[in-house]
């Protein structure tokens, strides 16, 4: 007998993906598109590929993923918006079997400014720093969702996660930056992060900021005890750290300002 599948009592004759629902088998992209496609697409699509060939799923190509992005921005209304893109293997629901087809889902909506600052509280989860699963933008994300619930229900904004050893890893939707002096640090592609697109643009225009970009291994009072810290992705750009748990951080200076006029220019926003 062949799989039988129902929805609320409701058998479907062709259930859609089903792979990704058993097993959160999947990689997605987020970004902002403001009037055009982001200057980084490019660099989006490439991980979504890299992502997909970890996970065995066929990818469609650069050009097709494309132009089924483009072909969903166009027809939405509105020149601010927040595109995801997702991408699932189609095939046997035999856990370890791999994926024959593929999908590619676009939502478009409306962007919505986040706030100027965030909150943080460290959740008590912590992060392997041995999965590879991190450097990959997979479906599989309760636990950045049941993190930054309990950080909203706790009076806090956004999650931010350590790993194993207590180091600084990111947020539940950011990498995580902080200055000290004339270096900025931030956890390396070594720790347990998913590596963003924002993130690259920033390390790659620190120097022509007068900043050293350091990155590596850091435990939480080295975040906590810098001149100011901010996160970063591909749909908010930058937002500055105003307090981690009990822990205010100092107000925006000048020179965080400067960070912020220069990478908004560079993702050209």
């Amino acid at each position: 007998m062949n799989e039988l599948v129902f929805l609320d009592g409701k058998r479907l004759v062709e259930p859609p993906a089903l792979r990704a629902i058993y097993y959160g088998e999947g990689v997605f992209e987020s970004f902002r598109w403001k009037g055009a496609p982001p200057l980084f697409l490019s660099m989006h699509l490439e991980r979504m590929r890299r992502g997909a060939e970890y996970l065995s799923i066929p990818f469609p190509g650069e050009a097709e993923a494309r132009l089924r992005i483009e072909s969903a921005a166009e027809r939405a209304d509105g020149d601010d918006l927040h595109v995801k893109a997702c991408l699932w293997g189609e095939g046997s629901t035999v856990f370890h079997a791999r994926p024959k087809t593929t999908s590619l889902l676009v939502s478009v909506k409306p962007r919505v400014s986040g706030p100027e600052a965030l909150t943080l509280r460290v959740s008590e989860e912590r992060r392997n720093p041995r999965s590879r699963l991190n450097l990959y933008k997979t479906f599989n994300y309760l636990g950045n969702v049941v993190a930054k619930r309990e950080a909203r229900e706790k009076g806090f904004d956004e999650a931010l996660f350590l790993d194993t050893c207590d180091n600084v890893a990111e947020t539940s939707c950011h990498n995580v930056f902080w200055v000290k002096g004339q270096t900025l640090f931030t956890p390396s592609t070594e720790c347990p992060i998913l590596p963003g697109v924002t993130r690259r643009v920033v390390l790659r225009s620190a120097r022509k900021l007068g900043y050293e970009p350091h990155c590596g291994d850091f435990p939480l009072d080295n975040l906590l005890l810098s001149d100011y810290a901010f996160l970063t992705n591909a749909v908010t750009g930058i937002t500055y750290v105003s307090g981690v748990n009990s822990h205010p951080m100092p107000f925006a200076p000048r020179s965080y300002k400067r960070f912020k006029t220069s990478l908004l220019l560079e993702l050209g926003w």
